[in-house]
C-alpha cells in the first residue's frame, strides 16, 4: 500500500482517475500527431517534369534547417508525453490495487489488524455414551450389568423356540402323545417304546421357573439400560442447551464484527476513491501542454 501512495497528493489537489484517463488519451493523440509528422518528414524535395515541359511540379518539399532542428524538440515532447501517460496509467492501476486490497480484506485480517480475538464457531459438546456411562459405575454395578446381560441371553436362548430346553420339552410332549414307533415288517418289525424318565410336571415346573428367571433378569437389565438411556438423554439436553447459548452469543458477536468490517471497507474504499493523482514537477510542463489541447 505504501509504495502506491507515491502517486497521490497529500493536499487533496490533483486529478481523479477519470480526469487522469482523459489526459492520458489526449497525450496519446499528441504522440500520434508527433510520430506522424516525423514519419512524413523527408530531407529532400521531389519534383516531376513532363518531357518537353518547362516548369517542374513540386511533389514533396523537404524539411528545412529549422524543421530538422525541431526534431530534437519533438522527440523530447514525445518522450515526455509517453512518460506522462506511463505515470497516469500507473497511478490509475495503483488506485485500483488499493481498492482491491481494501475490498479483499477478510474478516480475519480485520480482526488481526484491530487486535480482536476472532473466536471459532462453537461446536456441540461431548454427549455421554453407553460405554462412558457404565465405565463411570462401580465394579459391583458393572459386574451386575454384565451378569444380568449374560444370564438373560443364556436363559432366553434356552427357553425360546429353537433353544435347547425348549426343544427337549417339546420332544417330551410329542413322545407322550405318541409313545411307540414301529419300523420294519413281519418278523423283522421293531417296536420302539418311549418311557418318560422325568415327570412332566417337573419339566413344566423347571421350564416356567426358567421363564420367570429370564423375565426377572431381563427386567433388571432393562432397568439398568433405562438408567443409562436417561443419563445419556440428560447429557444430550445439557450439551444442546449449552451449545444453543454458545452459538447464539457467537452469532451476535460475529454479526456485530461483520458489520464493523463492512463499514471499515466502505470507508476505506471511499477514502481511496477520493485520492487525487499528483503530477510530478518534471511532468508539469507537458501536463499543462496536453491539458490545453482539450480546451481548444
Amino acid at each position: 500500500m505504501k509504495k502506491d501512495m507515491i502517486f497521490f497528493s497529500v493536499d487533496g489537489k490533483g486529478l481523479t482517475s477519470t480526469s487522469a484517463n482523459h489526459i492520458a488519451n489526449l497525450a496519446k493523440e499528441m504522440i500520434s500527431d508527433i510520430e506522424t509528422s516525423l514519419e512524413e518528414m523527408t530531407l529532400y524535395s521531389t519534383t516531376v517534369t513532363l518531357i518537353g515541359g518547362k516548369d517542374p511540379n513540386i511533389l514533396n518539399k523537404g524539411a528545412n534547417v529549422e524543421e530538422v532542428e525541431g526534431v530534437v524538440t519533438k522527440l523530447h515532447r514525445l518522450a515526455e508525453a509517453k512518460s506522462l501517460i506511463a505515470w497516469l496509467r500507473e497511478a490509475i492501476k495503483a488506485k485500483e490495487r488499493l481498492i482491491a486490497e481494501a475490498t479483499g480484506m477478510t474478516l480475519a485480517d480485520y480482526a488481526k489488524a484491530n487486535g480482536i480475538d476472532l473466536k471459532e464457531q462453537p461446536h456441540l459438546g461431548d454427549i455421554l455414551t453407553e460405554d462412558e456411562y457404565f465405565a463411570s459405575k462401580s465394579k459391583d454395578e458393572r459386574c451386575k450389568y454384565y451378569s444380568l446381560e449374560t444370564l438373560a441371553a443364556t436363559l432366553g436362548k434356552a427357553i425360546h423356540p429353537g433353544g435347547e430346553f425348549a426343544d427337549i420339552r417339546k420332544d417330551l410332549q410329542s413322545k407322550a402323545k405318541k409313545p411307540h414307533d414301529v419300523e420294519g415288517q413281519g418278523r423283522d418289525t421293531l417296536i420302539y417304546t418311549y418311557t418318560p424318565t422325568v415327570d412332566n410336571d417337573t419339566v413344566e415346573d423347571v421350564y416356567f421357573r426358567l421363564q420367570k428367571q429370564y423375565r426377572e433378569a431381563q427386567a433388571g437389565l432393562n432397568a439398568m439400560k433405562h438408567e443409562c438411556l436417561k443419563a445419556i438423554e440428560e447429557s444430550t439436553v445439557a450439551a444442546k442447551a449449552e451449545y444453543s447459548k454458545a452459538i447464539a452469543d457467537w452469532t451476535n458477536d460475529r454479526k456485530l464484527l461483520e458489520a464493523r468490517h463492512s463499514e471499515h471497507i466502505q470507508r476505506k474504499v471511499k477514502d481511496i476513491s477520493g485520492l487525487r493523482i499528483s503530477i510530478p514537477d518534471s511532468l508539469q510542463k507537458i501536463y499543462e501542454e496536453v491539458s490545453s489541447l482539450g480546451k481548444k
